[in-house]
């Protein structure tokens, strides 16, 4: 489980552990974002998919 403002050490598709409908796409070195449901909030996010 990885937190906004965290480097992506693996590419894949991720989703919010408070919206799991609410999935990104990231890849490898890039931020993870705020999650965008719920009016924007600091999230946790978990790998479901590798790319």
């Amino acid at each position: 489980m990885y937190t906004t403002g965290q480097k992506c050490p693996v590419s894949g598709v991720y989703k919010c552990s408070e919206h799991p409908d609410n999935t990104i796409p990231l890849s490898k070195g890039e931020t993870f974002p705020p999650c965008s449901k719920g009016g924007g909030h600091s999230a946790r996010w978990i790998l479901v998919l590798k790319a």
